[in-house]
């Protein structure tokens, strides 16, 4: 087929391609503009304070923003916070999942929460809830991860102190290091007095304090152990004490985020404002005139080839046939 073709059929079937688009188009925009009016809220989030920064920040460093902006959006369509926004503000949840938008503003941390609905009285509410129980959700985690912590580290210095109790009961020794010292150094006074006896022809006393001696190392001997154990012990409960107290430095530092994040200092609100129909309007009618353009070019391709189909049965008749070899003047043989 030709351009001239084409250019024949498409002016032919041409209130196909204008009728099905505007019905199409109409439909869309009759429903758009039945459609209740619809009132939308924002509340931006803004707590530069607790992102980036110093090192013992949760979200620190250069990628610190990205990650909180991607954590924030994440956790606000999460089950557990759409389900306290319902629960604080009587809204379903299904609504709140439909009408709630979190989008960064630029490249910065901060963040506008929206909230889209037909119901004017419910868009602050729910904006303000959303906003406030995600940031909250944020840094309350890292709270209650370092008391978690903070807990096990106590209970690793409970269980020091309680084992030191139970040497200290066990062997009746408070300062171990102590004793054992003295004895070492009575044994060597000792020797020294043994020494002396022999040098002084007192073969009797230098043999009792011989004696002594031994009976001084025996002791000396079993305590030795006790000595260790205990020095084991002391160190366990040195490293368990400065665990605990780097552990509280985080939740200090944990503590101090969260009260920096307090949805009071970070969150600013706007007042409720109806939604322009328009831009909704043009993007779903444009989208139902394509579409109905679409359906049209097909339906006209269907036409064409339907009417360009031939008819066997008509070629296949006899009686046809015949009447056309007379239409064009021309008669059948006669043998």
């Amino acid at each position: 087929m030709e351009i001239s073709e084409y250019l024949r059929i498409i002016w032919r079937r041409l209130w196909i391609l204008l009728l099905v688009p505007l019905l199409a188009g109409g439909v869309v925009a009759a429903q758009v503009l039945r459609e209740p009016p619809k009132y939308d809220a924002t509340a931006t989030v803004a707590a530069p304070a607790v992102v980036g920064g110093q090192n013992t920040n949760q979200y620190s460093g250069s990628t610190g923003p990205k990650a909180f902006v991607s954590n924030f959006v994440a956790a606000i369509g999460s089950p557990r916070i759409v389900n306290q926004v319902a629960k604080e503000t009587g809204v379903l949840p299904r609504s709140i999942r439909s009408g709630l938008t979190a989008v960064p503003i630029g490249d910065s941390s901060l963040i506008d929460v929206t909230y889209t609905t037909s119901r004017r009285e419910t868009a602050v509410p729910v904006a303000e809830k959303a906003a406030a129980d995600t940031i909250a959700f944020l840094f309350q985690t890292q709270v209650t991860l370092a008391k978690q912590t903070q807990s096990e580290a106590q209970k690793a210095v409970d269980q020091a102190n309680a084992n030191l109790q139970k040497f200290y009961k066990r062997t009746g020794l408070v300062l171990p290091e102590e004793s054992y010292n003295i004895k070492a150094q009575e044994i060597s006074s000792l020797q020294q007095r043994e020494l002396d006896a022999r040098a002084s022809g007192n073969i009797t006393g230098a043999d009792a304090v011989a004696a002594a001696i031994t009976a001084r190392k025996a002791e000396l001997a079993k305590l030795a152990p006790q000595v260790a154990e205990h020095q084991s012990l002391v160190e366990r409960k040195t490293q368990a004490a400065g665990r605990l107290n780097l552990v509280q430095q985080s939740v200090e530092a944990a503590v101090a985020q969260y009260k920096a994040a307090d949805p009071k200092n970070v969150i600013t609100l706007n007042q409720a404002k109806p939604v322009s129909r328009l831009g909704g309007l043009v993007r779903k009618v444009g989208a139902a005139v394509g579409a109905g353009l679409f359906l049209a070019v097909g339906l006209v391709v269907l036409l064409e080839v339907v009417a360009r189909r031939p008819r066997p049965d008509r070629q296949r008749d006899p009686h046809h046939a015949a009447s056309q070899s007379v239409a064009s003047g021309s008669s059948p043989s006669h043998t």
